[in-house]
């Protein structure tokens, strides 16, 4: 057996990642098999296959499927914040029809589970030294090599319970967080020890088991990194740092729903959530993107100081078409420039120019194609495009075909700071402090009211409930980056979608009525596979 894995360690090591084809539950990729000691002689093989699974972020499989950027576009078009009026090649069409496809699903499930795979495979390598690795965090003095692959082992806890966490988001019922049903089951748990015993498959475990291994991988991340995070130098944003961990662990808390149920310390989800965010906000690493800077940077540059968590393309790993600009980015050579465009929702956009005060209304082109920014075309027929965020800046003033960019060089961020405000808020607002929930929502939006508008601020704040604020901002600041559904699923709230949609313009819909297109079935082949899935109570049993 360890030849066995070793030679699957050493495969990502070379290749950095592989298809994981119909099932994750595939142990024994093709490849040679490498001696024990053949590994141990291999130089940094801890760090290269870290690396191996952050390259499954950004992994290309198709042009709507390249890592995480291209999930958080399913997110935002199948709950209806991101439209598409046109749809001339295809890509992300069935979202914005408000279905998928069995190959979505598979797709979803296989990139999340690798991600856990391959993050087990670099624990079992950690295994022999997490006792010294935690033991050197009590004394304060570590050697080298436990400083080191303490660092390593907080980021692999990090990436596995961030995986775990978007599987519930994916593949588990939508949840009233007042009524959470914490007792269905929904997914199979993996850690190193399944992944060392052979494990075969294991059976699903419920909502609450879930969320019990996100908060234990995720709070010992925070407190790994925390430590070994000051011996050893952070080498790019795309390593998960103790602050990124504090945050996929809020996101996660928040999204557990549930006031009554203590999760640790005596303390419930929304707690834990206000306290981690809390935390990313006064240790002050990362300001806020300034209102003189919203809509100048294009959302396009790793350099941001409030990008926390972010890939740098580069001509080596760019995806070129297939990419998140390449279907957003109407000054970008691909789908959004040459017909199959991505807009706000109508309405939504409409609510923001109500506002009278939100600054953010310039990320976007108005019903008629006016661009906001610079001198530009105007009424260019992109009407309600983005076109102060996310775009390229080297071309934001055209969107001529021979004229637009085709380095396809602007970068994906993963995470960003204002997203602590948003979970503070909706934390505090949870827990019934309303009080704190505003002043969150105040920092925030202190840099997105426009200059000469804060009666306007007021005014709207005055006649808005703390709910429907909270709400707001979430789809607005965090429009295109992957939040709007799970908001949706979480708040359990009904929309009417704007007109600007291929088939359901003007169509409302609500977690009630429509539940299942806002949740994935676990793919046929996983079932066929694994034979210790059992048949769930809800996650086997979709129509869709």
């Amino acid at each position: 057996m360890k030849q066995i894995k070793y030679a699957i360690l050493t495969i990502v090591l070379g290749l950095g990642l592989t298809s994981c084809g119909d099932s994750f539950l595939t142990q024994y990729p093709e490849g040679g098999v490498l001696l024990e000691d053949q590994y141990k002689s291999l130089p940094d093989k801890l760090e290269g296959a870290i690396k191996g699974i952050y390259s499954k972020l950004y992994e290309y499989g198709d042009h709507d499927t390249f890592g995480q950027r291209s999930m958080d576009m399913y997110a935002d078009i199948q709950s209806g914040d991101m439209a598409m009026k046109k749809s001339s090649y295809g890509w992300f069409e069935s979202y914005e029809r408000g279905n998928y496809y069995a190959y979505t699903r598979s797709y979803a499930w296989s990139f999340y589970y690798e991600i856990i795979h391959l993050a087990n495979l670099c624990d079992i390598a950690i295994e022999p030294n997490k006792t010294e690795i935690f033991d050197g965090i009590v004394s304060g003095d570590p050697e080298e090599t436990i400083a080191q692959q303490g660092y390593y082992y907080g980021q692999v806890l990090a990436l596995r319970g961030w995986a775990y966490a978007h599987l519930l988001n994916i593949y588990a019922d939508p949840r009233d967080k007042d009524n959470a049903n914490l007792d269905d089951k929904v997914l199979p748990i993996y850690t190193g020890a399944e992944v060392a015993a052979d494990t075969l498959g294991c059976p699903l475990s419920t909502v609450e088991e879930v969320y019990s291994r996100i908060y234990e991988d995720l709070s010992e991340a925070v407190e790994l990194l925390d430590f070994y995070g000051k011996l050893n130098q952070r080498g790019s944003k795309l390593e998960v740092d103790a602050d990124v961990a504090r945050l996929i662990l809020a996101y996660a808390m928040l999204n557990h729903g549930d006031q009554s149920s203590i999760v640790a310390d005596g303390k419930n989800c929304y707690q834990i959530a206000l306290e981690q965010a809390q935390a990313v906000i006064s240790g002050g690493k990362y300001p806020m993107l300034k209102l003189n800077a919203l809509t100048t940077t294009g959302f396009s540059d790793v350099q941001a100081a409030n990008w926390m968590w972010a890939e740098d393309v580069t001509v080596e790993n760019t995806t070129a078409l297939g990419s998140f600009f390449g279907q957003v980015d109407i000054h970008t050579y691909s789908y959004a420039a040459a017909g199959d465009t991505k807009s706000i929702d109508s309405n939504l956009y409409d609510e923001i120019a109500a506002t009278g005060w939100d600054a953010r209304k310039d990320w976007f082109r108005d019903g008629a194609g006016e661009s906001p920014i610079g001198n530009g075309p105007k009424k260019s027929g992109f009407a309600y495009c983005p076109d102060g965020k996310f775009y390229c800046p080297k071309t934001k003033h055209t969107t001529d075909l021979s004229k637009v960019d085709r380095d396809w060089l602007c970068d994906n961020v993963f995470m960003r700071v204002e997203l602590a405000y948003l979970i503070a808020a909706e934390a505090a607002y949870s827990n019934g402090d309303d009080a704190t929930a505003m002043d969150y929502l105040d920092l925030l939006c202190a840099e997105r009211i426009a200059d000469g508008k804060s009666a306007e601020y007021s005014a709207w704040k005055a006649a808005t409930s703390v709910e429907n604020a909270i709400i707001y901002n979430w789809r607005v600041e965090m429009w295109g980056e992957g939040y709007s559904m799970q908001l949706f699923r979480r708040l359990q709230k009904t929309k009417t979608l704007g007109k600007n949609h291929l088939s359901r313009s003007n169509k409302t819909i609500s977690i009630s009525a429509d539940g299942e297109l806002f949740q994935c079935q676990i793919p046929t082949s996983e079932v066929r596979y694994n034979p210790s899935l059992g048949t769930g109570k809800t996650s086997l049993t979709h129509k869709n």
